[in-house]
């Protein structure tokens, strides 16, 4: 185990990661899934919330952190008409699941479950992404997931209590993007095609 200021280090080199990637989106040469980006924004901040309810300390920020660069590259997705991935209609049926999970955590107010919900809703959000990832692998950056991958795995290091409100986020938060880490080391050397 190591300090919990270690914390906040990690979600600043995840935060590199998204930094990246919001580079790379804003050069055109990734093509980020907006409903998986957008929520991928909408609920790490939902779950943030929680744990700052549930009294989680200085970790609760690689949540907070994670939440952020998502949003700035919905935004940049627009700018550049490259950095477009079209939407099919599955990826709105996830989105739905997403809503539904917003929507059960306001009925229920608990912060647990409303980490559990959030994390389940996320992962569906994140099946459009995963999917791209294997089929699609040039169309992402393993760069990013990578640099995301060590800021999370530092900041699972400095956990100090491991409760299910203290840990279970950012090791999924870690799991994702390791996974994402590892479809996209397999891109192709060919051009990037919207799917159909």
């Amino acid at each position: 185990m190591i300090p919990e200021y270690f914390a906040i280090i990690g979600s600043i080199i995840a935060s590199f990661g998204g930094a990246y990637y919001l580079y790379c989106t804003i050069q055109g040469t990734v093509q980020p899934n907006r409903v998986t980006w957008f929520f991928w924004g909408v609920f790490p901040m939902i779950v943030f919330f929680a744990q700052m309810s549930e009294g989680v300390g200085l970790i609760a920020w690689a949540t907070f952190v994670s939440g952020l660069y998502p949003f700035l590259i919905v935004a940049a997705s627009f700018f550049n008409p490259k950095a477009y991935w079209k939407l099919r209609k599955i990826d709105y049926a996830y989105a739905l699941i997403a809503v539904i999970g917003i929507i059960l955590w306001q009925v229920t107010g608990k912060g647990n479950l409303a980490i559990i919900l959030s994390l389940i809703a996320d992962f569906a959000v994140t099946l459009p992404t995963i999917s791209k990832s294997f089929n699609h692998p040039e169309s992402e950056s393993p760069i990013a997931y990578g640099i995301s991958t060590g800021g999370f795995f530092m900041a699972i290091l400095a956990i100090q209590s491991w409760t299910f409100a203290d840990s279970v986020t950012v090791f999924y938060l870690f799991a994702t993007q390791f996974l994402l880490m590892l479809l996209t080391l397999r891109k192709s050397t060919k051009n990037p095609k919207q799917n159909e």
